[in-house]
Parts: structure tokens; C-alpha cells; sequence
């Protein structure tokens, strides 16, 4: 089951949204619907609002009256946070009665507002932000009978576009109306969604192209690392003992595959294989696999991993799961900083790089004709640089 969170601020056009996805065949859970129903009459939800708000957040009739509600907690922030805290709970435990309920090859889209500020993009396989100039979006609230200063106020009491970029995978501009914005969420829908609900269903990681190219550097990477490694983190909880950034995508100015690569330090390896299942859920695939020995340390069996890659077509990634103690965990993240640190190391293996791309005629050959420059260069180099300057792999 692919679970997707669908977010933006007020005005943004989420809804419209919303609706195209459940015309392209995906179950929609609306959080601000939810709100109302575990505080409808009678339920244990509204019991608590008045027991906290007192029996004048209702109305003749014994419902509650949410703009008198909204006047109490809207410039009171700790009473908003009383709030949420009966809210916010019966929310989430409704949705995922909801989302259990639905088939396992489902697409599962839920309509969460507050998103960025409850902290629950990593708790998805996909993060996508609704997202409109302010001018706009006032004017679209203004045309749906609301005052303009107070519309002002709501959308300024939301998270920023800004956070909400951070913290979500996909934005989508709503910006020039509304045959447009359906052609983009049906585009998202085709190129990404289905894709990634398709590996899930199989268990298959996204392949990554066999012609796939270097570009740039992209200052994109490191927030799509930082996606990656929280919902790693769910996943992992304490088993994780570090989770790092490494290879190309992580050294500015480096031009790289389009593909993250990142370690993860465990204890044990056993760890990552009790994991395994949650991880599968999670979007991570992977199988026992090796880093090439390097010279003093010939042993192969010192350099056993996991090696896991993500279901995401839209953020192809590399995980490889090492133990604390063993070198290859050791070299990632010295050869990592090394490139940070060296400008010449950087070029050359910038340099290295480009040749085994003109050389080679596919992935796995393009990697065999790298290896010999990591371990003869590479390996020796970044080790006298940690010498020389006292390097030490981070603490844990």
C-alpha cells in the first residue's frame, strides 16, 4: 500500500487536488473531515473540548460551535496546543483505522493540513505540497465569502512555503488554473505514483537506467537525503546508530549520478535483517552484498553489508547498512570528507569518474572500471590526509 501525505496552505488549491487524486483511483482521507468527527455529538472527542473549553463552545442544539471554538484558541497559543492535543490524536488513530481498512495494492492519499507543523512527513512514502502565490490564494478565500484580513491572519498563522518545501518530496504549483493543475497531478499520478505503487506491490526497488548520466550538483540533495533518512529513522529507531550522507551527491560542487547514497550504521548486521519486512513497507529493498576489500585489509568478510535501494522512480537512492566496527563504514565516511576537504581529490575523482563513463557500457561496468582508482588513489590518499590532519570517524 502506497501512503501518500497531501499538504498545502490555505487557499493553495489541496482540495482541488485531492479530488483529482480520487479520480485517478486513489482512496482519500480527508484530516479537516476527520476533525469534525471526533467531535461530533456524543463522541468522546467533544466531551473533552468541553471539559477543557467549558459548555459555551456549544450551541443550542449541543454541537460544537467551531468559530467561537476558533475565536478562543486562535491568538492563544497555549490553549490552540490544549486543543490539538485532544484533536490531533483521534485524528491520526481514525486515519489509520481508515487506511487499514483499505486493500493492500490501494493508494492511500491523506489530506493533512498541518502537516509540517505536526511533524509527519516521514511517516509516508510521499510527501506532495500544494502551493500558490499569497496573492492568489487571498484572492481565492476572499471569493469564497472569507474577510481579507482574516484571511491574512490564517494563512500567516501556517507554516511558510518554505517549510513546507523542506519537509515534503513533490510540490505542486497551482497557479494557472484549473485544467492545468489537473494535468500536473495526473502527470505526478503516471510518472511517479503508479510506478512507486507498482514496486511496492512487487517488492522491487526502482532500477536505476543503465545510461544514467552525471550532472551538476544539485542543492537539492541533501534535502531529499534528509527525506530519506527520516523515514529510515522510523523504521530503524534505535538499531540506527548513525545515519550519514555519503558519496558523491553528498561533496558539493561534485558533478554525480542523480542518486543519493547513504550509510547507515548499525551494531550488527542481523539488525537490518530482523528489519527486513519493516523496511519492505517502508519502500527499501535490498539483499547481503560486499564492498570490494582495499589494500591491508584483503579479507572480504570484513567487508559485508546490506545494500538496499528505494521503491521512490522520483528519488533513487543507495543504502547500504555496515556494522560500527568494519572498514568499509569507516571509508565511507573518511573518503566522503576527504573530497569535502581536498579540492585536488575532488577533481581528480571527478576526472576518474568521467573516464570509467566513457569507457564503460553499463552501470556494473562503468563500477569495475572505477574500483581500481578507489582502491590504488583513493584509499591510500584519503588515509594519509587523515593522518595528516587527525581525522576521526565521528563519534556515534
Amino acid at each position: 500500500m502506497l501512503k501518500i501525505a497531501l499538504t498545502g496552505g490555505i487557499g493553495a488549491g489541496k482540495s482541488t487536488v485531492a479530488r483529482k487524486l480520487a479520480q485517478l483511483g486513489a482512496h482519500v482521507i480527508d484530516a479537516d473531515v476527520l476533525a469534525r468527527d471526533v467531535v461530533a455529538p456524543d463522541t468522546e472527542g467533544l466531551a473533552a473540548v468541553v471539559s477543557r473549553f467549558g459548555p459555551g463552545v456549544l450551541d443550542a442544539d449541543g454541537v460544537l460551535d467551531r468559530a467561537r471554538l476558533a475565536d478562543i484558541v486562535f491568538n492563544d497559543a497555549h490553549a490552540r496546543a490544549e486543543l490539538e492535543a485532544i484533536i490531533h490524536p483521534r485524528v491520526r488513530q481514525r486515519a489509520r483505522e481508515l487506511t487499514a481498512a483499505q486493500e493492500d495494492d490501494a493508494i492511500v492519499v491523506q489530506d493533512i493540513p498541518l502537516l509540517v507543523e505536526t511533524g509527519g512527513a516521514p511517516n509516508f512514502h510521499l510527501a506532495v505540497d500544494v502551493e500558490a502565490p499569497r496573492a492568489l490564494r487571498l484572492e481565492r478565500l476572499v471569493a469564497r465569502g472569507m474577510d481579507r484580513a482574516d484571511a491574512a491572519r490564517r494563512i500567516d498563522a501556517q507554516a511558510g512555503d518554505d517549510e513546507r518545501r523542506e519537509a515534503c518530496d513533490v510540490v505542486l504549483h497551482n497557479d494557472e488554473g484549473l485544467p492545468e493543475i489537473e494535468r500536473r497531478v495526473a502527470t505526478l499520478w503516471n510518472e511517479r505514483i503508479v510506478p512507486f505503487a507498482d514496486n511496492l506491490r512487487f517488492g522491487a526497488k526502482e532500477e536505476r537506467p543503465e545510461q544514467l548520466q552525471f550532472i551538476e550538483s544539485d542543492t537539492a540533495w541533501p534535502t531529499r537525503f534528509e527525506h530519506l533518512a527520516a523515514r529510515l529513522r522510523r523504521v530503524m529507531g534505535p538499531s540506527a546508530v548513525r545515519i550519514d550522507h555519503v558519496g558523491s551527491t553528498a561533496v558539493a560542487g561534485l558533478p554525480s549520478d542523480d542518486v543519493i547514497d547513504i550509510q547507515v550504521t548499525v551494531v550488527t548486521l542481523n539488525a537490518v535483517d530482523m528489519l527486513e519486512s519493516a523496511l519492505g513497507e517502508a519502500g527499501f529493498f535490498g539483499r547481503i552484498a560486499f564492498d570490494e576489500p582495499k589494500p591491508e585489509r584483503s579479507d572480504a568478510s570484513e567487508w559485508e553489508k546490506r545494500r538496499y535501494c528505494y521503491a521512490d522512480p522520483g528519488n533513487l537512492a543507495r543504502i547500504d547498512f555496515r556494522s560500527i566496527d568494519s572498514p568499509g563504514q569507516r571509508f565511507a565516511l573518511l573518503f566522503r570528507d576527504w573530497l569535502r576537504a581536498d579540492a585536488r581529490g575532488r577533481a581528480d575523482y571527478a576526472r576518474a569518474k568521467g573516464e570509467a563513463a566513457g569507457e564503460a557500457d553499463s552501470l556494473m561496468a562503468r563500477t569495475d572500471t572505477e574500483e581500481p582508482w578507489l582502491s590504488n588513489e583513493a584509499w591510500p590518499r584519503a588515509n594519509e590526509w587523515a593522518e595528516a590532519s587527525g581525522w576521526r570517524p565521528p563519534v556515534c
